[in-house]
């Protein structure tokens, strides 16, 4: 119960560091999404209630502190954290090269939508700085998802003695093993 009070002010920390280091590093030339690998690892990771709470608070914090369009990435972070979590029902998704493109996959998603959104709803063609901002940053974020899913493994090993296990879902086609 104590995870749902927590959620929305480490969302904002995140977001906030997400932020801050991308304008340090990047001198505010483009983003730095660790909210984007975080809804990735709550799809592989999390429950379908708790993943899709999580998805939704850091979505809307990440609307509100961007100063995005209320609402955009709130969708966008419950939609793949929705394809996060069927893929990993159905898939291993405990080796990194699939962590790294998976992540890689759900960036360029977020991107495309993005896109989509602004040239459908305003008109405005985004399309041609794709190449300077968008391409990088979409390989930044996937190389750096490994190395987060590696520290929350850590972490997981230090709070609970042992990784976490992924939730149980049904329409795996997994046969249990006897016991």
């Amino acid at each position: 119960m104590m995870y749902y009070f927590l959620w929305p002010f480490f969302s904002i920390l995140l977001i906030v560091l997400q932020n801050t280091v991308a304008d340090i590093v990047f001198a505010s030339s483009m983003t730095l999404e660790i909210s984007m690998i975080v809804v990735v690892y709550a799809g592989f990771r999390l429950s379908l209630i708790k993943g899709t709470a999580s998805a939704l608070i850091l979505g809307f914090m990440f609307d509100c502190i961007s100063g995005s369009i209320l609402g955009l990435f709130t969708f966008i972070y419950v939609l793949i954290f929705l394809f996060s979590s069927f893929v990993a029902a159905r898939l291993v998704t405990e080796k990194m090269h699939f962590i790294a493109f998976f992540t890689l996959v759900c960036a360029l998603l977020e991107g495309v939508i993005v896109v989509l959104f602004y040239n459908l709803i305003y008109g405005f063609d985004v399309a041609s700085g794709i190449p300077i901002a968008f391409l990088p940053q979409v390989l930044i974020v996937a190389l750096l998802a490994p190395a987060f899913f590696y520290i929350m493994r850590r972490v997981e090993v230090f709070f609970y003695g042992k990784p976490a296990q992924s939730p149980e879902r049904t329409g795996t086609g997994r046969i249990p093993a006897e016991t």
